[in-house]
């Protein structure tokens, strides 16, 4: 199946390479650089991440202006977060009052009819600082003193094989949709395929390097984190339909843009912080 892929489908070809690439850069930074390598992908992600968001929401003239406002306040929150003792609620709360001013001093441009467009971009920006800014700010929280950047890793190992084993499962497999109104190409089979090979690929991961992780958590963990991650796929699949937007980026070919790539990180990494204070402690 594989072969046939790579001979006959060149947008699986690019899949493949873009994210043979993807991933070695991803794993050498992780383990590298520690907790350091983790919060720098954090940033990359929410950076990218945030950029295609304003693109796909964003419809008034001046949004180069606001696009600079709220990667400056994405970059700001990552800074502060990384450097600076802080509290992440009262971080969140000063971030989002900083962006309703930018909105109310900016408000006078906009009289009339895109006044009412003006006040709802405000809030798509007030939901994208927390799907975008603050999400990714739980990657380098994954770092353990007496783990490394172990449960980092076994986290984008988890959503990668979630993603290979649903493409591939539902490749060969897939007949039942999943979510057609919101995604006409998943399917159930393609569901359990992901999440059937992640269970396998945390187990592998167990053997192989994570000897210090009990067996309990490493089955426990991509039973909730591949859900998330596939529900986190869903939910940017929704805000594409909302916009008529096909792919959120072509930076990464053969994936689409930094959406479409880390949909599933971004809902599922709360989930695995979850899974990491449980049992890392």
């Amino acid at each position: 199946m594989i072969a046939a892929l790579w001979t006959n489908e060149p947008e699986f070809r690019k899949r493949v390479m873009t994210g043979f690439a993807g991933v070695s850069m991803i794993l050498l930074l992780a383990y590298l650089a520690g907790r350091t390598g983790l919060a720098l992908l954090g940033i990359a992600v929410a950076l990218g991440c945030m950029n295609e968001f304003v693109e796909i929401v964003f419809k008034l003239g001046d949004k180069p202006e606001k696009k600079l406002v709220m990667m400056g306040t994405t970059w700001l929150v990552a800074f502060v977060n990384y450097w600076i003792p802080r509290n992440e609620f009262e971080l969140l709360v000063l971030s989002f009052l900083g962006i309703f001013t930018y909105f109310l001093v900016t408000a006078s441009r906009h009289e009339g009819d895109s006044f009412v467009a003006h006040f709802k971009e405000f809030i798509f920006a007030a939901f994208g600082l927390i799907y975008l800014a603050f999400i990714p700010l739980y990657l380098p929280l994954l770092y353990s003193a007496g783990s490394g950047s172990h449960w980092g890793v076994l986290f984008l190992f988890v959503v990668w094989a979630t993603d290979t084993g649903g493409y591939f499962a539902g490749k060969k497999y897939g007949s039942r949709k999943l979510y057609p109104a919101i995604s006409p190409k998943k399917t159930w089979e393609g569901a359990y395929g992901g999440l059937a090979l992640s269970v396998v690929i945390a187990l592998i991961y167990k053997v192989l390097v994570f000897r210090n992780m009990p067996w309990g958590a490493i089955v426990f963990v991509p039973l909730l984190v591949s859900p998330a991650a596939q529900i986190g796929d869903l939910c940017e699949s929704f805000l594409k339909r909302a916009f008529d937007v096909k792919d959120s980026g072509q930076i990464l070919p053969g994936h689409g843009g930094f959406l479409d790539r880390f949909d599933g990180i971004l809902f599922s990494l709360p989930v695995m912080y979850g899974c990491f204070k449980i049992f890392a402690n």
